[in-house]
Parts: C-alpha cells; sequence; structure tokens
C-alpha cells in the first residue's frame, strides 16, 4: 500500500515536472512569437511611415511638375488664349498620373505650338506677297484657307509646292503696271544699281522678266525731258551715235558721278572742208639704135570741197541741185562709221554734235561737266 502510494505520488511529481517543463516552454513561444509581432509591426510601420513619406514626396513633386507645366503651358499659348487646345492640355495635365507622363503633354503642346507659329508665318507671307492685291486674289485665299486647315507641318510644305501662288501675285503687280505705263512715254528705273532710261513698251517687255521680289522692290519713276546739244570728240564718243541711241554721259574728271542717261534725238558730223590729194608717178625707158631715154610721168588726183556747211546752205536756199547733194552727202554718218570699222583707220579730229534729251533734272550736273564723255547703250 505503501508502496503503491509512494509510486502514485513520484508519478505525480513526474508530471508537474514535465506539465511545468511544458508550460515554461509554451510560456517562451508566446514571448517570443509576442517579440516577433512587436518587430514585425515596428519594421511594418517603419516600412509603412517611409512608403507614406514616399508617397506624399512623390504627390508633392507631382504636383508641382503639374503647376509648372501649366504654368509653362499658358505662357506657351500666351498668344493664343482662346485656342481649345489649351484647356486640352491643362485637363490631361491635371489627370496625368506621372512626371513621364506630364512631360510628353509639355513636349507636344510645344510642337503644336511651333506648328501653329509655322503656319501663321507661311499665311503672312502669302499675304505679304499679294500685298494690296491678296484681297482681289480669290486663289490666294483659297490657299490660305487650306493652310489653315493643315493638321502638320508636312501637309501645309505639300501644299506650298503644289500651289501657284508666285506666279498669281505676280499677275496682278503686271497688270499695275501696264495700267500706270505709257508705252510712248520714257521712265528711269535702276538696273544694277544705275538709273537707266526705258520707254513703257521697253518697261514692260522687261518687268515681264523678272521675278516677283524683283518687280516689288522696282522704282519706276516718270521722266520728263530737256533737249540739250553737246560737241563730243571723236576719242570721247567712238562712232557717231544715231537717232533713237540710248547713250550715257560720264565726266571723265569725276568718275565717281553717276551717269547721266539720255537719248540721241539727232547727230551730226563736224565738217568744214573737205579735201583729198594724191599724186602718181610713172617712168618708161626707150632704147634705139644705141641710145637710152627715159621718159616719166607724174599724174596727181586732187578732191577739194571747200565750205561744206555753205554747200549745205545753198542746196537749201535751191542754188545747188538737192539729190544731187543727197546722192553724195545722204548718210554720210553712217558711211562714216562703216568706211572706219572696215578700215580700223579713225580720225582722232572728227567732231560730232549731238541733239539729245536727258531728265530735266540732271541738266546743272550736266552743265558742270568739264570733261565729257559718251558711252552708248547697246
Amino acid at each position: 500500500m505503501a508502496n503503491s502510494f509512494s509510486d502514485k505520488l513520484k508519478k505525480i511529481k513526474a508530471r508537474s515536472k514535465r506539465l511545468s517543463r511544458e508550460k515554461s516552454k509554451i510560456i517562451s513561444y508566446i514571448i517570443i512569437v509576442i517579440i516577433s509581432i512587436m518587430l514585425v509591426s515596428f519594421v511594418a510601420y517603419n516600412i509603412y511611415q517611409m512608403e507614406m513619406k514616399k508617397y506624399i514626396e512623390s504627390n508633392k513633386k507631382l504636383e508641382e511638375a503639374k503647376n509648372t507645366a501649366i504654368n509653362n503651358i499658358k505662357q506657351m499659348f500666351s498668344k493664343y488664349p482662346d485656342d481649345p487646345r489649351l484647356k486640352v492640355y491643362i485637363t490631361n495635365i491635371e489627370n496625368s498620373d506621372s512626371i513621364e507622363e506630364i512631360n510628353k503633354i509639355v513636349n507636344d503642346a510645344a510642337k503644336y505650338i511651333e506648328f501653329r507659329k509655322y503656319k501663321e508665318r507661311v499665311i503672312e507671307s502669302i499675304k505679304q506677297m499679294y500685298g494690296k492685291y491678296y484681297s482681289k486674289s480669290l486663289y490666294a485665299q483659297y490657299i490660305v484657307n487650306k493652310i489653315e486647315k493643315a493638321n502638320s507641318i508636312e501637309e501645309i510644305d505639300s501644299i506650298l509646292k503644289n500651289s501657284n501662288i508666285e506666279e498669281n501675285a505676280k499677275i496682278y503687280y503686271l497688270k499695275s503696271i501696264e495700267n500706270s505705263v505709257d508705252l510712248n512715254e520714257y521712265y528711269a528705273i535702276l538696273v544694277f544699281g544705275k538709273k537707266t532710261l526705258i520707254s513703257g513698251k521697253e518697261l514692260i517687255d522687261y518687268v515681264k522678266k523678272l521675278s516677283l521680289a524683283d518687280i516689288k522692290n522696282l522704282t519706276i519713276v516718270p521722266v520728263s525731258f530737256n533737249k540739250v546739244a553737246i560737241v563730243v570728240p571723236a576719242t570721247h564718243c567712238g562712232k557717231i551715235p544715231f537717232e533713237g541711241s540710248k547713250i550715257e554721259i560720264y565726266d571723265k574728271g569725276n568718275l565717281s558721278m553717276e551717269p547721266i542717261p539720255g537719248m540721241v534725238d539727232s547727230a551730226y558730223v563736224i565738217v568744214g572742208n573737205i579735201k583729198y590729194k594724191e599724186s602718181k608717178s610713172t617712168s618708161s625707158t626707150l632704147n634705139e639704135d644705141g641710145d637710152t631715154t627715159t621718159l616719166s610721168t607724174t599724174s596727181d588726183i586732187e578732191y577739194s570741197l571747200e565750205n561744206v556747211p555753205g554747200v549745205i546752205y545753198a542746196t537749201a536756199a535751191g542754188k545747188l541741185d538737192y539729190n544731187k547733194i543727197i546722192s553724195k552727202f545722204g548718210r554720210y554718218g553712217e558711211k562714216f562709221n562703216k568706211i572706219t570699222s572696215d578700215t580700223q583707220i579713225f580720225d582722232e579730229n572728227a567732231k560730232y554734235l549731238l541733239i539729245v534729251s536727258i531728265p530735266s533734272d540732271t541738266i546743272p550736273k550736266l552743265l558742270s561737266i568739264k570733261d565729257m564723255y559718251i558711252v552708248r547703250v547697246e
């Protein structure tokens, strides 16, 4: 009995010890679990805090980027506040979720503004090309309307390439000149920086060959003329210019002076007396019965016409036959030029009297020339 109780007591003690150890283990596990949960919670909290901080900072940067982008967009559209695209871009920025998306929207807006400015420059250049004639040209307005509806720079360039606006604009300027120019009058224009006289008919033919830009820059000034008589040495003129010849009058002592343009109304060779003399000697030998005789002869040809102007006066007075005089002296200047050219023999003493028409405002300049020479405009 006693042993049985003792055994039971031992079992109870052993069991109690075992339970105590198991309880200690459980408590240790619980403590470890609690500590682990606390550590995990702490780490998670820190991570959460860090992520929240990053999120807040990211949102702050995104908002700042949005505000900056919206301000930039508004600045881009400062000249176009009523453009519906402005509102679209701002709305897209406000709804964007990343800075990359915002940057893309801003870049698209910048391209759009550049396109719109390009379109405006093209339209303005067309209007300037036509000037006051733009409102009269249905073709120009049609092209501008197509450009206004274009959606890209490439489309605008294609419209320009396939258009004919320059030639169309040129028609209006040509018509204006044709309507304002008298074919029988003369005008002064600048050709290569030099004032040139040109008839109305010549002017229209000349203008037709010019580009539109040259036509628009052309200054056409009607010219009133005065007729003046000038005497020019042949060495300062070369061949005698004939009626209708265009000339430029220079001051040999002042080459910086702009030449005076003019037209020859009539031209004369100044002649006093005409003289020509030619001697010819011939000889022959005669041998007869040993005697030699030398015979020589001299023949003289002499042509002399005194007072040629007097001959003209006498003919005008009916004292000499008009037709004979014309037959002998007619077109004397032309014959003089031709024989001079064909023989290449030049009379440095020849002088020409030219009646020329020059612009009225150049008379004082002409009178100031001390050493005049003439250039014929071919």
